[in-house]
């Protein structure tokens, strides 16, 4: 079992000796993290002529810088500086050697030495073979985060268009394949986030697929990595999500809000989510554009009047779409322009029926009273905007005011009604 966890640790190309006699074959470099353990993959060869010396009770070591004292000895593994289990037999020409409870000590190059019967006792040192250059980093590194198929591995930003597939993927080295780290996900949304995570032979990886939409804007996604050394340390990566996306929410607001009066001043707002930011144009009405157009998020009517009333759109664009937003804007004023008419016009003979109308621009609409020659109401009061005399006599006759109101203010206006008595001959 341990066998096979061997090959995780490969971290550089196996270097080979000499194609022929002694040879051996083992990384030019490995990184071991302080607290953990390490692996040095490692075969040898002898030259044939010691191959019945080689039997499985054969020293298998390991020496540090070109020392002379062994610091690993396969026949005492827990006695020398280097305590851990070299893997194999000896026969099956097998120097894969594991390290436990890496030190910053540690750090160094190392070469191997084979130590049997008879006359069988090699050491494999330079320049004729290669040794194994241990580094010991005292703390993990920080996780690699990428984003596929960009592969955007160094911005911290990555940008995405809405509605799109996007794979955040993180990893981090496996130090000892014994007690891998693991890999968890957060992002600054609520809810939580899980990735698929699985191992290859140096590297332990969880890829994050989802797709994107306008939510994940200016969200951080971050990958923690947990490694478990004497005590658990933590290390971690984050990417930045750029999202981009055609106009959402556009709305349009008057300001100040409330009743528009004539007058005042006033400004619509037109707001939009959006990435990139996106451009304004105001319409009234009908789908033309305001004359001279007018753009910005902004529109500001100075002196408002009721020709102003009307409902106002607002379009907001970018690269990626349009959306529209409208809002009504009623200015309102007091009653102007009042004025009564006599139906039918011309003479009012006596018997006759006749009816006055009283007419008022205002905005809410007004209330009509009636009154007659003094301030006093009509009895019964007469109210709405049309006053009707049946069978009219001479009595009628006299002036006639009609007061207009709303909550804004008052007018007056008044018509002359002369009833002419009809004579016979």
């Amino acid at each position: 079992m341990m066998e096979t966890l061997v090959t995780f640790l490969l971290t550089g190309s196996l270097i080979q000796g000499v194609l022929c006699g002694f040879n051996i074959n083992l990384p030019k470099r490995v990184e071991a993290l302080k607290g953990s353990c390490v692996f040095i993959p490692c075969t040898f060869d002898i030259d044939q002529q010691y191959k019945d010396d080689l039997t499985d009770s054969a020293k298998r070591m390991w020496f540090k810088d070109g020392g002379s004292t062994a610091v690993f000895n396969s026949s005492r593994p827990k006695t020398r500086p280097l305590k851990g289990e070299i893997f194999g037999t000896a026969t099956q020409k097998n120097c894969t050697t594991r390290i436990d409870n890496v030190r910053q000590s540690h750090n160094g190059s190392y070469y191997f030495r084979l130590e049997a019967n008879g006359k069988l006792q090699y050491n494999y040192t330079e320049p004729t073979h290669s040794q194994v250059q241990i580094g010991v980093l005292g703390s993990p590194p920080k996780p690699t985060l990428s984003v596929f198929p960009d592969q955007q591995k160094v911005r911290k930003e990555v940008e995405v268009i809405e509605g799109s597939s996007v794979s955040l993927r993180c990893s981090t080295k496996i130090f000892c394949p014994s007690r891998p780290p693991s890999l968890t996900w957060s992002s600054s949304l609520i809810e939580s986030i899980t990735g698929q995570q699985y191992q290859s032979q140096t590297d332990i990886i969880s890829d994050l697929n989802f797709t994107v939409s306008h939510r994940h804007h200016g969200v951080t996604f971050t990958c923690t990595a947990t490694h478990q050394l004497q005590k658990q340390i933590t290390k971690q990566e984050s990417r930045l999500l750029s999202v981009q996306y055609a106009p959402k929410n556009t709305s349009v607001r008057i300001n100040p809000a409330g009743l528009v009066l004539e007058g005042r001043s006033v400004t619509l707002s037109c707001s939009s989510d959006a990435n990139p930011a996106v451009n304004y144009t105001w319409y009234r009405d009908t789908e033309r554009p305001l004359n001279p157009v007018q753009t910005g998020p902004n529109l500001t009517i100075n002196n408002t009047d009721p020709t102003h009333s009307g409902r106002y759109y607002c379009t907001a664009e970018n690269k990626h779409g349009t959306q529209n937003s409208s809002v009504l804007l009623d200015v309102q004023y007091a009653p102007k322009n009042t004025s009564v008419r006599i139906n039918p016009a011309g003479l009012v003979l006596e018997g006759r029926s006749v009816t006055l109308s009283c007419s008022s621009d205002a905005n809410p609409a007004v209330n009509y009273t009636w009154y007659r020659d003094t301030e006093r109401p009509l009895n019964p009061v007469q109210t709405g905007p049309n006053l009707t005399i049946n069978n009219t006599d001479p009595t009628h006759s006299g002036r006639y005011y009609c007061t207009v109101e709303n909550k804004h203010g008052t007018q007056n206006s008044s018509v002359l009604l002369d009833v002419q008595c009809e004579y016979y001959e």
